[in-house]
């Protein structure tokens, strides 16, 4: 997927970059920009108020080298704070025209909580989702890694997605001694907006080379550690997650999540590792972005299907009740996300090789790890 990070072996030009072929990331993040309206204490790019955009020309030539490398795959907007980018109108409906048919918006929400119009606009042109950073519910959370009070912000930021039409992921940056124990109050947010909410993305924070204020021998979580937060912070049954759909199975972890009766039971812990392969399949990322479109989406897609009935005869001892094909068919769902990120003392040539997760810069497509740790600042 990625060339080779020996040195011996390899230009640093070509440390973690993306070669195409049949290797490729299944999901890659565009930056428009490295403006921000904030000065976030925590930042991975060093985005701040004076910084430049990226001209639409250049953001054009990015796209076609990401469709070079890996086709239409689900794609990421992003910065600094993109909606600050005067033509991300045009940008969006680019990307839409090159067939990208995921495209989601990375903000901090201070523009679309502003102007709850605002994003009628991109999904007129083609967004189909908001990645919206969410690192919690208490003024202390957001005052230590934002550097100001986001809560109503983020309240009105939701509003304005559900105004939109369209669904939301929450993006948590898991801080050691600051966050790490907010992450179960998180997802009962995200179950009381479930309209809304499809997604909760909880990463751990990482050193890169932007900003990183927690102190130098702090280290950032494990995947397997930040499983465990979840898992014990939400009541969940051990076993909910998966590591073995997408990337390296140190680096990404999922659960889905149905809420039955008041309570969280996760879908893998009740089927079978062979079940879940074989419904899966060989393009688990296009089911698991049907998920995410939800429930009615995905039952007048699937139910046709032999196996997904196969998948639901084992799925359906979640409910425990008479009508549990009906009870199962109509519940509620959400996805959880588990992302253990490198920083450079553990930089790991597997799992770069592995990598799934995509930036598209103008030297290349190249690993989020690798990108971060050894590219963007040279």
């Amino acid at each position: 997927m990625t060339s080779s990070i020996k040195p011996s072996a390899a230009t640093e030009y070509e440390l973690g970059r993306f070669t195409g072929g049949s290797q490729r990331p299944l999901m890659a993040m565009l930056e428009i920009t490295n403006r921000c309206n904030m000065s976030c204490p925590l930042c991975f790019t060093d985005a701040h108020p004076k910084a430049a955009d990226v001209g639409l020309d250049e953001i054009v030539k990015r796209l076609d080298s990401l469709l070079d490398v890996a086709g239409p795959i689900p794609l990421q907007i992003s910065g600094g704070e993109p909606t600050l980018h005067p033509q991300l109108a045009e940008v969006v409906a680019e990307a839409r025209r090159r067939g990208f048919r995921n495209i989601e918006l990375v903000t901090n929400g201070m523009i679309i909580s502003a102007n709850p119009d605002f994003l009628g606009a991109l999904v007129d042109q083609g967004l189909t989702a908001v990645y919206l950073q969410f690192d919690g519910l208490r003024k202390q959370t957001y005052e230590a890694i934002r550097g100001r009070d986001m809560s109503e912000v983020r309240t009105r930021s939701i509003e304005a997605i559900r105004k939109a039409r369209i669904c939301c992921t929450l993006a948590v940056a898991v801080t050691p001694r600051v966050n790490d124990s907010e992450l179960g109050d998180i997802v009962d947010f995200g179950i009381s907006n479930i309209d809304t909410v499809r997604a909760i993305n909880f990463q751990s924070a990482t050193r890169f080379a932007g900003r990183y204020p927690v102190q130098s021998s702090e280290r950032g979580y494990s995947l397997e550690e930040l499983v465990k937060l979840i898992e014990v912070q939400c009541g969940l049954v051990t076993g909910g997650f998966v590591s073995d759909l997408f990337g390296h199975p140190k680096c990404n972890a999922m659960s889905l999540v149905y809420v039955v009766d008041g309570r969280l039971k996760p879908l893998f812990s009740y089927i079978s590792p062979e079940t879940r392969r074989n419904f899966l399949g060989r393009e688990p990322r296009r089911i698991l972005l049907d998920l995410f479109r939800g429930r009615e989406y995905f039952c007048r897609k699937y139910l046709i299907n032999p196996r997904t009935w196969k998948f639901l005869a084992e799925a359906v001892d979640i409910f425990g009740t008479e009508h549990r094909v009906q009870s199962f068919l109509k519940a509620r769902h959400i996805l959880l996300f588990a992302k253990s990120f490198m920083d450079l003392p553990a930089l790991d040539p597997a799992r770069l090789n592995q990598c799934c997760y995509g930036i598209a810069t103008a030297r290349g497509v190249y690993s989020f790890c690798a990108y971060n740790n050894l590219h963007r600042f040279g």
